[in-house]
């Protein structure tokens, strides 16, 4: 019997196209809401709806009202949530109804990073919502151990409530090319989104460093800037145009990371990083940072080289020790290689169906 699934994102929520197929392929009809822009298979039924990113008493409401409406009008087996605020508004808006909802939490986002006022009072916020909603979610499922001991401790799950996925799955068939890292001139790449918290002033701050020091790499960073403040924003990123390259918003990644020669990510915080995953899987060796949603995928000297956190000096050691050391370079882009097997679609994706099946089994029981 086919099962009815309604997955609950925001932008990114085409990520789990991939996903979906494998949940057909297992028996469920699965509708996709979203607020993502691009193209759906016809079949998974998708809905566009509004969603702000950031915290909005108007718009949060709204949402909240168009998610009473919309599973008033249409039933399912189960729902399940990914991004931030579907993880609490969907549970809020149906705290009163009965349909099993599951969720994703696949990363804290930038006020659990950030030291500032107001991101220590969102902080509160979002601790009041969670626990509000914890006795209406069925099964909370966390990328990493420190996010999961985070909701633990503050009394947001239950022990028997909760499960660990690593990682949203990457699709490695679909990523058949390799990196051939034989450029003359030795080239980084970061993909990220341009926020402070992603460690971006640290990356262009060592690459200056490299520069001072005599060595002639090439920089390449590909994303959007979503961010003006005192500590990131387009006059900063301009001081740096000499010798960092800039690309914006791309739909290429993959072929952008073939033609690197290692992938760099000085992040403070990850909810299981999906892009060191794509680098790992065209076989780049890594340069990162030891933070939550990191270590499972880039070992220090195994899969990559580990930079302490917010240090640029410390950046910039690890990026000349990569460049310099084409031997350690290849022995870590091989490892990387054979370490993101570990995080197949196919893995993953076992492993929802699993979780799923036996949600709807407790409900008819």
């Amino acid at each position: 019997m086919t099962k009815k699934l309604c997955i609950v994102g925001g932008e990114d929520v085409h990520k789990r196209i991939n996903l979906s197929k494998y949940l057909i392929s297992a028996g469920f009809d699965v509708t996709i809401l979203g607020t993502s822009e691009q193209q759906f298979p016809n079949e998974i039924n998708y809905i566009h709806y509004n969603l702000n990113r950031k915290f909005s008493f108007i718009s949060d409401f709204k949402t909240i009202m168009f998610y009473k409406s919309f599973f008033k009008k249409h039933s399912f087996d189960i729902i399940h949530t990914y991004d931030t605020k579907p993880a609490f508004l969907l549970p809020l808006a149906l705290i009163k109804t009965k349909t099993p909802i599951s969720r994703t939490i696949t990363g804290l986002g930038t006020i659990f990073m950030s030291k500032r006022i107001s991101s220590f009072l969102l902080r509160r916020v979002y601790f009041i919502f969670h626990s509000t909603v914890k006795n209406r979610i069925s099964q909370t499922i966390f990328q990493n151990t420190d996010d999961r001991d985070l909701y633990l401790n503050k009394d947001l799950i239950t022990k028997a409530n909760h499960s660990m996925i690593l990682s949203s799955g990457i699709e490695l068939k679909d990523i058949p090319q390799r990196a051939k890292r034989n450029n003359s001139q030795f080239t980084f790449i970061c993909v990220a989104r341009l926020v402070y918290e992603k460690g971006i002033i640290n990356l262009i701050e060592a690459a200056r460093i490299c520069q001072a020091k005599g060595y002639d790499f090439k920089y390449q960073i590909v994303g959007p800037l979503e961010e003006n403040s005192k500590r990131l924003n387009e006059t900063i990123l301009k001081q740096y145009d000499d010798i960092v390259d800039r690309l914006g918003s791309r739909t290429d990644i993959i072929d952008l990371l073939t033609k690197a020669d290692a992938f760099i990510l000085p992040t403070f915080r990850e909810g299981f990083s999906r892009v060191l995953l794509e680098a790992a899987a065209v076989g780049l060796p890594l340069i990162t940072t030891n933070v939550p949603g990191v270590g499972d995928i880039a070992r220090h000297e195994k899969e990559g080289l580990i930079a302490e956190v917010r240090n640029s000096e410390s950046l910039a050691k690890a990026m000349i020790r990569m460049a310099t050391d084409r031997t350690l370079a290849n022995e870590l882009a091989n490892n990387a290689l054979h370490r993101v097997e570990l995080f197949s679609l196919e893995t993953v994706a076992s492993q929802y169906i699993s979780i799923f099946n036996n949600i709807i089994d407790s409900k008819n029981k």
